[in-house]
Protein backbone atom coordinates (compact mmCIF):
# COMPACT_ATOMS: atom_id res chain seq x y z
CA UNK A 1 0.00 0.00 0.00
CA UNK A 2 2.87 2.52 0.79
CA UNK A 3 4.79 2.19 -2.96
CA UNK A 4 1.20 2.23 -4.25
CA UNK A 5 0.32 5.45 -2.19
CA UNK A 6 4.04 7.06 -3.35
CA UNK A 7 2.98 5.89 -7.30
CA UNK A 8 -0.27 7.63 -6.42
CA UNK A 9 1.48 10.98 -4.92
CA UNK A 10 4.34 10.91 -7.69
CA UNK A 11 1.31 10.35 -10.66
CA UNK A 12 -0.61 13.78 -8.84
CA UNK A 13 3.18 15.90 -8.67
CA UNK A 14 3.89 15.38 -12.22
CA UNK A 15 0.52 16.25 -14.34
CA UNK A 16 1.47 19.05 -16.41
CA UNK A 17 -1.20 21.86 -15.73
CA UNK A 18 -1.35 25.31 -17.99
CA UNK A 19 -3.82 28.33 -16.98
CA UNK A 20 -2.83 29.69 -20.71
CA UNK A 21 -2.01 28.16 -24.04
CA UNK A 22 -0.96 29.47 -27.32
CA UNK A 23 -4.55 29.14 -29.47
CA UNK A 24 -5.63 27.24 -32.24
CA UNK A 25 -9.47 28.08 -33.63
CA UNK A 26 -10.70 24.13 -34.94
CA UNK A 27 -11.79 24.79 -38.62
CA UNK A 28 -14.35 23.39 -40.74
CA UNK A 29 -17.71 22.05 -40.00
CA UNK A 30 -17.17 18.43 -39.22
CA UNK A 31 -19.16 18.29 -36.12
CA UNK A 32 -22.92 16.42 -37.31
CA UNK A 33 -26.25 17.54 -36.46
CA UNK A 34 -28.60 19.87 -36.82
CA UNK A 35 -27.51 24.06 -36.91
CA UNK A 36 -29.39 25.07 -34.05
CA UNK A 37 -27.88 22.06 -32.09
CA UNK A 38 -24.55 22.58 -32.73
CA UNK A 39 -24.72 26.98 -32.41
CA UNK A 40 -26.08 25.85 -29.34
CA UNK A 41 -23.45 23.08 -28.82
CA UNK A 42 -20.62 25.77 -29.33
CA UNK A 43 -22.56 28.52 -26.76
CA UNK A 44 -22.20 26.10 -24.24
CA UNK A 45 -18.64 25.38 -24.62
CA UNK A 46 -18.03 28.99 -24.81
CA UNK A 47 -20.01 29.61 -21.51
CA UNK A 48 -17.55 26.77 -20.27
CA UNK A 49 -14.30 29.17 -21.05
CA UNK A 50 -14.38 29.01 -24.93
CA UNK A 51 -13.30 26.64 -27.94
CA UNK A 52 -9.84 28.24 -28.12
CA UNK A 53 -9.15 26.84 -24.68
CA UNK A 54 -11.32 23.52 -24.91
CA UNK A 55 -10.21 22.55 -28.34
CA UNK A 56 -6.23 22.60 -26.78
CA UNK A 57 -6.82 20.65 -23.74
CA UNK A 58 -6.09 16.40 -23.49
CA UNK A 59 -6.57 15.83 -20.30
CA UNK A 60 -8.29 16.98 -16.80
CA UNK A 61 -7.61 16.47 -13.10
CA UNK A 62 -10.60 17.44 -10.99
CA UNK A 63 -10.58 16.79 -7.17
CA UNK A 64 -13.95 16.49 -5.29
CA UNK A 65 -15.70 16.06 -1.70
CA UNK A 66 -18.27 13.28 -2.39
CA UNK A 67 -20.80 13.53 0.26
CA UNK A 68 -22.89 9.91 -0.31
CA UNK A 69 -26.54 9.81 1.98
CA UNK A 70 -26.04 6.23 3.03
CA UNK A 71 -22.30 6.13 4.22
CA UNK A 72 -20.90 8.17 6.91
CA UNK A 73 -17.92 9.45 5.85
CA UNK A 74 -17.30 12.18 3.09
CA UNK A 75 -14.61 10.95 0.57
CA UNK A 76 -11.99 13.18 -1.81
CA UNK A 77 -11.49 11.81 -4.84
CA UNK A 78 -9.00 13.08 -7.45
CA UNK A 79 -9.81 11.93 -10.84
CA UNK A 80 -7.54 12.21 -13.99
CA UNK A 81 -9.29 11.64 -17.67
CA UNK A 82 -7.35 11.35 -20.78
CA UNK A 83 -9.93 13.68 -22.86
CA UNK A 84 -8.31 12.10 -26.55
CA UNK A 85 -9.60 8.52 -25.19
CA UNK A 86 -11.69 6.47 -23.32
CA UNK A 87 -9.02 6.16 -20.42
CA UNK A 88 -10.18 7.03 -16.55
CA UNK A 89 -7.97 7.03 -13.36
CA UNK A 90 -9.76 7.45 -10.19
CA UNK A 91 -8.55 7.21 -5.94
CA UNK A 92 -11.11 7.55 -3.54
CA UNK A 93 -10.54 8.24 -0.14
CA UNK A 94 -11.47 8.94 3.46
CA UNK A 95 -10.25 8.18 6.80
CA UNK A 96 -11.91 4.37 6.49
CA UNK A 97 -12.23 3.79 2.92
CA UNK A 98 -9.93 3.53 0.36
CA UNK A 99 -10.40 2.79 -3.29
CA UNK A 100 -8.48 3.32 -6.90
CA UNK A 101 -10.14 2.43 -10.04
CA UNK A 102 -9.27 2.38 -13.47
CA UNK A 103 -10.55 1.76 -16.99
CA UNK A 104 -8.88 1.99 -20.31
CA UNK A 105 -8.98 0.12 -23.80
CA UNK A 106 -5.34 -1.27 -22.90
CA UNK A 107 -5.87 -2.49 -19.23
CA UNK A 108 -9.42 -2.96 -19.29
CA UNK A 109 -11.44 -2.43 -16.26
CA UNK A 110 -9.70 -3.04 -12.52
CA UNK A 111 -10.25 -1.52 -8.55
CA UNK A 112 -8.38 -1.85 -5.87
CA UNK A 113 -9.97 -1.29 -2.88
CA UNK A 114 -9.09 -1.33 0.74
CA UNK A 115 -6.03 -3.54 -0.24
CA UNK A 116 -8.00 -6.10 -2.87
CA UNK A 117 -7.65 -5.70 -6.44
CA UNK A 118 -10.29 -7.33 -8.62
CA UNK A 119 -10.50 -6.79 -12.57
CA UNK A 120 -13.50 -7.22 -15.20
CA UNK A 121 -13.13 -7.36 -18.79
CA UNK A 122 -16.89 -7.85 -18.96
CA UNK A 123 -19.73 -5.96 -18.37
CA UNK A 124 -18.26 -2.91 -16.10
CA UNK A 125 -15.81 -2.99 -18.92
CA UNK A 126 -18.05 -2.65 -21.55
CA UNK A 127 -20.39 0.00 -19.38
CA UNK A 128 -17.05 2.41 -18.78
CA UNK A 129 -15.39 2.39 -22.69
CA UNK A 130 -19.25 2.69 -23.76
CA UNK A 131 -20.57 6.00 -21.33
CA UNK A 132 -16.77 7.24 -21.80
CA UNK A 133 -16.83 9.60 -25.27
CA UNK A 134 -19.88 11.12 -23.83
CA UNK A 135 -18.25 12.46 -20.42
CA UNK A 136 -19.22 16.36 -20.53
CA UNK A 137 -15.29 17.28 -20.44
CA UNK A 138 -14.60 14.74 -23.51
CA UNK A 139 -18.10 16.58 -25.21
CA UNK A 140 -16.67 19.75 -24.38
CA UNK A 141 -13.60 19.13 -26.59
CA UNK A 142 -15.32 17.15 -29.21
CA UNK A 143 -17.01 20.82 -29.71
CA UNK A 144 -14.46 23.03 -29.75
CA UNK A 145 -12.67 20.81 -32.10
CA UNK A 146 -15.12 20.14 -34.62
CA UNK A 147 -14.94 16.73 -34.41
CA UNK A 148 -16.74 14.64 -37.01
CA UNK A 149 -16.86 11.58 -34.84
CA UNK A 150 -20.48 13.01 -33.00
CA UNK A 151 -23.23 14.36 -33.72
CA UNK A 152 -25.99 16.63 -32.00
CA UNK A 153 -29.91 17.41 -32.30
CA UNK A 154 -32.00 19.25 -30.09
CA UNK A 155 -34.68 18.39 -28.30
CA UNK A 156 -37.57 19.53 -25.10
CA UNK A 157 -35.76 18.95 -21.53
CA UNK A 158 -38.02 17.19 -18.94
CA UNK A 159 -37.22 20.74 -17.13
CA UNK A 160 -39.75 22.66 -18.29
CA UNK A 161 -39.40 25.35 -21.24
CA UNK A 162 -35.50 23.66 -21.31
CA UNK A 163 -33.28 22.80 -23.99
CA UNK A 164 -31.97 19.53 -24.68
CA UNK A 165 -28.75 18.50 -26.41
CA UNK A 166 -28.47 14.92 -27.62
CA UNK A 167 -25.06 13.62 -28.39
CA UNK A 168 -24.25 10.38 -30.57
CA UNK A 169 -21.21 9.21 -31.83
CA UNK A 170 -19.85 7.41 -35.21
CA UNK A 171 -22.67 4.50 -34.45
CA UNK A 172 -25.82 6.89 -34.45
CA UNK A 173 -26.88 6.03 -31.36
CA UNK A 174 -27.35 8.84 -28.49
CA UNK A 175 -25.10 8.20 -25.82
CA UNK A 176 -25.47 11.26 -23.44
CA UNK A 177 -27.39 14.50 -23.11
CA UNK A 178 -27.13 17.68 -21.69
CA UNK A 179 -29.98 20.21 -20.79
CA UNK A 180 -28.94 24.08 -20.57
CA UNK A 181 -29.88 27.28 -18.45
CA UNK A 182 -31.13 30.64 -19.91
CA UNK A 183 -26.91 31.24 -19.57
CA UNK A 184 -26.37 28.11 -21.68
CA UNK A 185 -24.50 26.80 -19.13
CA UNK A 186 -24.84 22.96 -18.51
CA UNK A 187 -27.90 22.42 -16.02
CA UNK A 188 -28.01 18.62 -16.55
CA UNK A 189 -25.71 15.89 -17.75
CA UNK A 190 -26.44 12.62 -18.24
CA UNK A 191 -25.37 9.59 -19.62
CA UNK A 192 -27.06 6.23 -20.52
CA UNK A 193 -26.00 5.24 -17.05
CA UNK A 194 -25.90 8.07 -14.80
CA UNK A 195 -27.57 11.90 -14.45
CA UNK A 196 -26.54 15.08 -12.84
CA UNK A 197 -28.09 17.91 -11.76
CA UNK A 198 -25.49 20.71 -11.58
CA UNK A 199 -25.12 23.89 -9.38
CA UNK A 200 -23.61 27.19 -10.18
CA UNK A 201 -20.56 27.59 -12.78
CA UNK A 202 -17.69 29.06 -10.91
CA UNK A 203 -14.07 29.59 -12.40
CA UNK A 204 -11.35 27.12 -12.42
CA UNK A 205 -8.16 28.71 -14.08
CA UNK A 206 -9.15 28.92 -17.61
CA UNK A 207 -12.55 27.43 -18.04
CA UNK A 208 -15.45 27.67 -15.59
CA UNK A 209 -17.30 24.88 -14.43
CA UNK A 210 -20.44 23.57 -12.29
CA UNK A 211 -19.17 24.11 -8.92
CA UNK A 212 -21.38 21.12 -7.74
CA UNK A 213 -24.09 18.79 -8.81
CA UNK A 214 -26.41 16.19 -7.23
CA UNK A 215 -26.88 12.97 -8.70
CA UNK A 216 -29.64 10.99 -9.71
CA UNK A 217 -32.45 11.98 -6.79
CA UNK A 218 -30.26 13.56 -4.58
CA UNK A 219 -28.79 10.49 -3.07
CA UNK A 220 -25.01 11.62 -3.92
CA UNK A 221 -23.60 15.44 -3.16
CA UNK A 222 -20.64 16.27 -4.89
CA UNK A 223 -18.61 19.54 -4.55
CA UNK A 224 -15.24 20.55 -7.03
CA UNK A 225 -12.28 21.70 -4.66
CA UNK A 226 -10.17 21.70 -7.91
CA UNK A 227 -9.42 21.85 -11.48
CA UNK A 228 -6.68 21.32 -14.06
CA UNK A 229 -6.19 21.11 -17.25
CA UNK A 230 -3.39 19.88 -19.30
CA UNK A 231 -2.53 19.95 -23.05
CA UNK A 232 -0.45 16.44 -22.41
CA UNK A 233 -1.98 13.17 -22.39
CA UNK A 234 -1.91 11.15 -19.47
CA UNK A 235 1.20 8.57 -19.17
CA UNK A 236 -0.74 4.91 -20.64
CA UNK A 237 1.24 3.20 -17.24
CA UNK A 238 -1.37 5.42 -14.92
CA UNK A 239 -4.24 2.97 -16.05
CA UNK A 240 -2.19 -0.17 -15.44
CA UNK A 241 -3.21 -2.14 -12.33
CA UNK A 242 -1.04 -2.17 -9.52
CA UNK A 243 1.71 -5.04 -9.75
CA UNK A 244 0.59 -8.15 -7.01
CA UNK A 245 3.21 -8.73 -4.36
CA UNK A 246 4.10 -11.82 -6.22
CA UNK A 247 5.16 -9.47 -9.02
CA UNK A 248 7.71 -6.81 -7.09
Amino acid sequence: MVGMMNHIISILASFAVFTHLPFAQAEGSGFGGEPEAIELAQRMVEAMGGEEIWSQIQSVHFVHNWYPYHREDVYLENEILDLTGPRSWVDMKSEIYHRVRAYSPEFFYWSHENGELSTDKGKRFENAISRAPFNLYRLARAIARDDPSYAVTLTDGDIPGSQQLQFSGPDGEVGGYVILNARHEPLVWATNQYRYTFGPMKQFGSVRLPNWAVYENGATLYEMVSFTASNQVPDITLFAPPASESEK
